[in-house]
């Protein structure tokens, strides 16, 4: 089944937000939600935890990595729930302290307004995005249990980023993997968004193609269960080679040319997607990392 809606998705599990930008939650003795969205639906995040967990306080916030839509509402859901303790790797502790990081993600999430706006969202939210504290490093292997026989166990799974982690609750065969698992965009095409290292996130996607999931939640549009989720990580893992040769072909047919290679990438990717889609400027700064990370791993062959 493929689910693009918000609300519950399995027992003790909910999406939050907007399927685009989403954030979900576990419920449990210690409630868990996963990543923080924009900076622009802080507010609606905040009133669908109320929603779902009353008068009670997420205990954890597990972020995945720390780019703009993943992070961008973290201050505003500490303003609501302050003794919520903000989970995240280590290279992702030492990223938010950044200050050229921190305005970055801001000015992105400012940029992001327009994309809610193509979804039919017109969001009245002045909020800009702030810096916060991660109050917990995650190491690959961790397990937090957070409520009776229910835990989170941490995966590693750089590539995407350097500072990227996936999660997986065993007990419900429930993967967040963000774009660490491969991201779809609304044609259905998919996304290989190997920004960091492309032979890492290769690695990282094998690794979690190894696991037995019947519940996906990648970083947006949709979640996967039972077979499609399956199917969504074969896919990935297929696209990703794809995605490697299409990128290198083009750099010997361009000889070299990172402006022509770019080019010729939006126009499969980007151009023809009538969208809703991501910001131009998020999108650019993203596909000239994914063609490098390509180039890096020719060079290393």
């Amino acid at each position: 089944m493929i689910i693009k809606s918000i609300g519950k998705i399995a027992e003790n599990l909910y999406v939050l937000g907007h399927p685009a930008v989403p954030v979900f939650l576990a419920d449990g003795d210690r409630p868990v939600i996963f990543d923080a969205g924009f900076t622009s639906l802080g507010e609606i995040y905040v009133k669908d935890i109320k929603k779902y967990l009353g008068g009670r306080t997420p205990y954890y916030c597990f972020l995945t990595h720390v780019h703009f839509d993943h992070c961008g509402a973290v201050s505003i859901l500490k303003k609501y729930f302050p003794d919520m303790k903000i989970a995240a790797s280590k290279q992702a502790k030492e990223i938010i302290k950044r200050p050229n990081a921190v305005s970055l993600i801001r000015d992105l999430n400012i940029a992001g307004k327009n994309v809610l706006k193509s979804y039919g969202l017109n969001i009245d939210s002045s909020d800009l995005f702030q810096a916060f504290e991660i109050d917990m490093t995650l190491d690959h292997g961790d397990r937090v249990e957070y409520s009776n026989n229910m835990s989170v166990q941490v995966i590693s799974t750089p590539g995407h980023t350097w500072d990227c982690l996936s999660y997986y609750i065993p007990e419900q065969k429930i993967l967040i993997s963000s774009e660490a698992g491969g991201q779809i965009d609304l044609t259905g095409y998919m996304v290989s968004d190997c920004l960091a290292d492309y032979g890492q996130y290769l690695s990282s996607l094998k690794k979690l193609h190894r696991l037995d999931v019947e519940i996906l939640c990648p970083g947006h549009i949709a979640v996967f269960t039972g077979k499609d989720a399956k199917k969504y990580l074969q896919d990935s893992l297929e696209e990703c080679e794809r995605f490697r040769k299409r990128v290198e072909k083009c750099i010997v047919d361009e000889t070299g040319d990172l402006e022509k290679v770019k080019t010729r990438i939006k126009a499969i990717e980007y151009d023809n997607n009538p969208g809703p889609k991501q910001p131009e400027p998020a999108y650019l700064i993203n596909l000239e990392a994914r063609i490098l990370a390509v180039k890096k791993q020719m060079t290393n062959i």
